[in-house]
């Protein structure tokens, strides 16, 4: 079942690509280009964009017309990667097996990077005059709250506040769900606003990507414990809970979001098939 998603993925990442590639060709003059260019092109899965895309065409045909909102969330997810490798917060040396932007460009660059990532994000999605304007302003609401002081950023803020033995289970779901979730659930939520679909639809499709995106994070930090490269300064599932009761929370988690697919009005194959993906994982 994974593999329907997969050839998904596969299939828009190529359209991603392009569209990605338009928009920075804009910019080629800029002193700034060369850093956009080495971040965005550092070997992202394109996950989020790619699950707007889907979030999308499980309610209406033409879900490419969505591009913009989806390359608007790879844009803020980049820039999030950019700065939580920095020395004040993550200090981390390298991303995706390549050099951090800011160990190539300057710490200096690399928070700027960061800033044009996310300022051109919203550029992108308001020159969008083709979809009902109270939908497009509420995909750009939905965004910007996802990705800022109660989504992403509030997220961020509470994993650089709280230390290991200051985690509790409240502060672990909150963290987790808010720095890595909110975009996830954000991506399948605006496809889903952008498709017109109904109010009812939209909820489950919010419990759906905050379960998945959950699921996500505790997933990631499960692969990085089996590997021993967890990082001590971070909380984490594994490290609270456990490696067993952690897989077993992320199955229940799983599980669950594909019961929402099941009560919702919508083409629901290609998102189970997303989460048959993410179960993999655990294989």
């Amino acid at each position: 079942m994974k593999e329907l998603f997969l050839s998904y993925l596969k299939e828009k990442n190529e359209i991603i690509e392009k569209e990605i590639d338009k928009i920075l060709s804009d910019y080629k003059t800029s002193p700034i280009y060369p850093s956009l260019t080495y971040a965005i092109k550092s070997g992202g899965k394109r996950l989020r964009p790619t699950l707007l895309l889907a979030s999308y065409s499980s309610f209406k045909d033409n879900e490419d017309l969505s591009i913009p909102f989806a390359i608007a969330i790879e844009f803020i997810h980049t820039y999030s990667l950019i700065h939580d490798d920095l020395p004040a917060i993550d200090n981390a040396d390298t991303r995706r097996g390549k050099p951090s932007l800011h160990k190539v460009f300057g710490e200096d660059i690399a928070i700027l990077a960061g800033d044009a990532f996310l300022t051109l994000a919203f550029e992108i999605i308001s020159k969008v005059n083709y979809f009902k304007e109270n939908l497009t302003l509420k995909a750009i609401q939905e965004i910007a709250e996802s990705s800022g002081i109660n989504g992403m950023v509030g997220g961020q803020v509470m994993d650089v506040m709280t230390t290991p033995e200051e985690a509790n289970e409240e502060l672990l779901t909150y963290i987790h769900s808010k720095k890595t979730g909110s975009l996830i659930k954000a991506s399948l939520k605006v496809g889903a606003i952008l498709a017109e679909t109904d109010e009812e639809n939209l909820k489950k499709i919010e419990n759906f990507g905050e379960k998945v995106g959950l699921s996500y994070q505790i997933l990631d930090d499960i692969e990085d414990s089996k590997k021993n490269e967890e990082d001590e300064n971070r909380v984490t599932y594994p490290k609270f809970y456990g490696l067993e009761k952690s897989i077993t929370i992320c199955e229940n988690l799983l599980n669950e979001s594909l019961e929402i697919l099941e009560k919702i009005t919508l083409r629901n194959e290609l998102l189970k098939s997303f989460v048959c993906y993410l179960k993999s994982w655990l294989s």
